[in-house]
């Protein structure tokens, strides 16, 4: 089966395109922990090959954490990146701040996400 990790702007329908898809990781789940504590906790969901489905806004972020930690191998954090750019309602300041932070992160770690074979799906 295919692992996928959904990422993108706040408000850009990340959660609801998951509704019919099972065994899903929600990164909201973690706000809690902070953001840097929580991007480090959701890369360690891509070594846990029994979850098929990550999606949030911290997935770029986490997607590099992981890609720095597996530097010498050429494993694949996922098989494919989903990346929803545009949202569906008005984003706060906060919001917009953070759909730049995570393309500005998505743009920066396309490359090696591509030589590593992880097919990527823009919208």
């Amino acid at each position: 089966m295919t692992r996928i990790a959904i990422a993108g702007s706040p408000k850009s329908g990340k959660t609801t395109m998951t509704e019919e898809m099972s065994n899903v990781y929600h990164t909201d789940d973690l706000i809690p922990l902070g953001w840097n504590e929580a991007s480090e906790a959701v890369s360690n969901w891509f070594d846990d090959n029994a979850i098929k489905v990550v999606e949030g806004v911290t997935v770029p972020h986490a997607l590099r954490i992981w890609l720095l930690r597996n530097f010498t191998n050429q494993d694949k954090p996922v098989d494919k990146v989903i990346y929803l750019s545009q949202p569906f309602a008005k984003l706060s300041t906060g919001q917009a701040g953070m759909a730049t932070g995570a393309w500005k992160v998505y743009s920066e770690i396309k490359p090696e996400l591509i030589k590593r074979g992880v097919l990527l799906d823009e919208r």
